[in-house]
């Protein structure tokens, strides 16, 4: 009788799961925390039922707010800081911790569901001028 293989890659302890892997406990109870800046965030978000946005790296202090009872599935723009994100949340006492591979590049290359702001997209010639539709001035009544 075969084993049925556990989801994912485990390796150095840590498990990273392929955006499809991942989509399915994300509908149900896992809570996905997106490393990833507030600007690549209003452009593109993940579009699951529970997410919370968490700055890499992870503080002790933001950490402090996440449950330590469910899933948490780590992601950011391509997968590089998961791996350092989720080694400091187990030190900090976190077990239920799965890697995103890819990240938003995999999820989005997969077709698996987002969030976008049009006028938040980037536009330009070159990469290197690359600027929002949305205009990002203060507000009269934000400090500069």
């Amino acid at each position: 009788m075969e084993q049925s293989r556990p989801l994912g890659l485990h390796i150095q302890g840590l498990w990273f799961l392929a955006p499809r892997e991942a989509l399915p406990f994300l509908q149900q109870d896992a809570l996905l925390v997106d490393l990833r800046m507030p600007e690549l965030i209003e452009m593109k978000a993940f579009s699951v039922p529970s997410q919370v946005r968490l700055g890499y790296p992870i503080l002790a202090g933001q950490a402090a707010e996440l449950p330590k009872d469910r899933l948490l599935i780590l992601a950011d723009s391509s997968g590089v800081y998961t791996k350092g994100a989720a080694a400091a949340l187990q030190a900090l006492g976190f077990e239920r911790i799965a890697c995103l591979n890819g990240g938003m590049l995999a999820w989005d290359q997969d077709g698996l569901p987002l969030a976008t702001d049009p006028a938040a997209l980037l536009y330009g010639a070159c990469p290197c001028s690359l600027k929002p539709t949305k205009d990002r001035s203060p507000s009269p009544q934000e400090p500069r």
